[in-house]
C-alpha cells in the first residue's frame, strides 16, 4: 500500500513539473514575440501592413544579384502590361503627322506592311526633297508643257507621295486595303530619285526602278498582296485595267491637278509670264498632211500607240466654245515654212488638226484658270477624254462639227487629202468643222489662201 502511494506521488509531481515546464517556454516566447497571442486569439491586421510585408518581400526577391535582376526585369515588364513607347520618328513634320495618323498602331495594319510603310517613309524623309517630275530621255514627263513641267517641279517629290496617299484613301473602302493603299501610293514614283536612278539606270522607267527599291525594302517581299502593289505602281502612266491599279493612277492624277492648281498662279512672280514656257511656244506642224496629226482614230489609236475602248465624257469645267473657236478661227489657212493647222474648202468645211485643238484647250483652260487638263500632256488615255469631250460640246451646244464627216464616238476622223502635184496623203486626221461655226464667209477664207494650203485640191472621208 505505501508503495502504491509513493508511485502516485511521483506521478503527480512529474506532471506538474510538465506543466511547469509548458508554462516557462509559452512565457518566453511571449516576450520574444510580444504581437504573438495564442491560437484561438482573433487579431485584426490593417491593409497597410500587409503591403508593407508584400513590398519587403519584392525588394528582397529583387535584391540577390544585379545580374539577375536584370534578367527578371523584362519579363515582368510584358506580364504587367506595360506598353513599349513607339520609338519611330522622322525628321520632317509632316512625314511624323502622316505616320501617326495613317500608319502607326492603327487596326488593321499588320507589322509587315507597317515596316515597309516605315522603310518608304524613311527614305523620303532622307531623299524626298527633291522635284516631283524628271524630264529625262523616255520619261513621260518629257512631253509636258515646260510651264506645267516647272509648276509641278515646285513640288517635292514627298509632298507628291503624301498628296497622291491622300487622294488613294479617298478613293477606296478604309479596311484590308488600306495599307496596301498607302504603300503604293506613297511608293509608286521612289525611282525619281536622284541618287537612285543613278544606281539604277534606266532610261525613262521611274515605275521600274521604284518596284526595285520597294524590294530591297524589308518585310516587301513577304507582303501576299506584293503582286498588286508591283502592277499598280508599273500601270500608273498606262492604261491599267484591274481595280487598285486603276485608282491608283486616278488618285496620282488627282493629286497633279491640285498641285498644279496651287502653283499656277506663281508663273507670273517674277518678269511677267515665264519667258521660256513651252506652254507660250506656237504648236509644233507638221510638214504635210500626211505627218501633221496626232491621233488616228480610225483605228482608235494616240500617238502611235493603240487604245482599248473609245474615249468617254469627263468633266472639262473650264470649257467655252466661243473662245476654243476664235482661238482657231486666227489658225486656219495660216502656212508656216510649208506647214500648216487648219484650212478651209469651197465646200463649206474647215480641217482642223487634232494638235492645234489640243493646243488651243491649254489655252483656254489655262485662261479661264484651270490648268489641270495640262497633265493629259502626259497620259493619252486622258487626252482622248477630253478631246472627245471638247467635240461632243462643240457639236451640241456650238453646232460646230461636221457631223456628217465623223463618226459617234470618235473626236477626229481619217481623210485622203489630194494635192495639185498628185501627191496624196492616205493617212490624214482631222478634226472637221461646219465653216460657219467662225462667222466667216467662204470666200473670205479662200481669199486669204496662200503657199501649200491653195495646192490642196480634194479632201475624202476615208471611212
Amino acid at each position: 500500500m505505501k508503495a502504491i502511494t509513493t508511485i502516485l506521488f511521483i506521478l503527480a509531481v512529474g506532471c506538474l513539473a510538465i506543466y511547469a515546464i509548458c508554462i516557462y517556454i509559452s512565457a518566453l516566447c511571449k516576450s520574444r514575440n510580444p504581437g504573438i497571442s495564442s491560437l484561438k486569439e482573433k487579431r485584426e491586421i490593417a491593409l497597410e501592413g500587409l503591403a508593407v510585408i508584400w513590398t519587403q518581400r519584392q525588394k528582397e526577391e529583387s535584391s540577390p544579384k544585379k545580374d539577375e535582376g536584370e534578367a527578371r526585369k523584362e519579363p515582368e515588364k510584358k506580364q504587367s502590361g506595360t506598353h513599349t513607347p513607339d520609338t519611330v520618328s522622322f525628321r520632317d513634320p509632316d512625314l511624323n503627322t502622316f505616320y501617326i495618323e495613317n500608319v502607326r498602331n492603327k487596326a488593321g495594319f499588320p507589322h509587315g506592311a507597317r515596316q515597309v510603310a516605315e522603310g518608304i517613309l524613311e527614305i523620303l524623309d532622307r531623299e524626298g526633297d527633291c522635284p516631283s517630275v524628271v524630264n529625262t530621255h523616255g520619261e513621260i514627263e518629257a512631253s509636258m508643257e515646260m510651264g506645267a513641267y516647272n509648276r509641278l517641279a515646285r513640288v517635292t517629290l514627298r509632298e507628291h507621295a503624301f498628296d497622291t496617299a491622300r487622294e488613294m484613301l479617298c478613293l477606296i473602302d478604309p479596311g484590308p486595303m488600306t495599307p496596301m493603299a498607302i504603300i503604293a501610293a506613297l511608293g509608286h514614283d521612289l525611282g525619281k530619285i536622284p541618287a537612285y536612278r543613278q544606281h539604277l539606270y534606266s532610261l525613262g522607267d521611274h515605275p521600274v526602278i521604284s518596284v526595285t527599291i520597294l524590294d530591297k525594302i524589308p518585310g516587301f517581299s513577304e507582303m501576299p498582296n506584293r503582286g498588286d502593289i508591283i502592277t499598280a505602281i508599273r500601270d500608273h502612266h498606262r492604261k491599267p485595267i484591274d481595280f487598285f491599279s486603276i485608282k491608283l493612277k486616278e488618285a496620282d492624277q488627282e493629286a497633279r491637278k491640285k498641285e498644279l492648281a496651287r502653283n499656277f498662279s506663281l508663273g507670273d512672280t517674277r518678269t511677267g509670264r515665264e519667258s521660256t514656257s513651252r506652254e507660250e511656244e506656237p504648236p509644233k506642224r507638221a510638214a504635210s498632211a500626211g505627218r501633221e496629226t496626232i491621233f488616228w482614230d480610225d483605228e482608235n489609236k494616240t500617238e502611235g500607240r493603240k487604245r482599248k475602248g473609245k474615249p468617254k465624257e469627263v468633266e472639262i469645267p473650264w470649257y467655252n466654245g466661243k473662245a476654243i473657236l476664235q482661238e482657231i478661227a486666227g489658225r486656219i489657212n495660216k502656212v508656216d515654212e510649208g506647214r500648216w493647222e487648219a484650212f478651209s474648202m469651197v465646200n463649206g468645211y474647215v480641217y482642223i488638226q487634232v494638235g492645234l485643238l489640243w493646243s488651243v484647250a491649254k489655252k483656254v483652260a489655262r485662261m479661264n484658270g484651270d490648268p489641270s487638263v495640262l497633265i493629259a500632256d502626259t497620259d493619252d488615255e486622258l487626252r482622248a477624254n477630253i478631246l472627245y469631250s471638247i467635240v461632243e460640246r462643240l457639236k451640241t451646244e456650238e453646232n460646230a462639227i461636221a457631223r456628217g464627216l465623223i463618226r459617234d464616238g470618235y473626236f477626229s476622223a481619217p481623210f485622203v487629202v489630194s494635192m495639185q502635184d498628185g501627191t496624196v496623203h492616205s493617212k490624214a486626221s482631222y478634226v472637221p468643222f461646219n465653216l460657219e461655226a467662225f462667222g466667216m464667209l467662204t470666200s473670205e477664207l479662200e481669199s486669204q489662201k496662200y503657199g501649200k494650203v491653195r495646192e490642196i485640191v480634194d479632201v475624202t472621208p476615208k471611212w
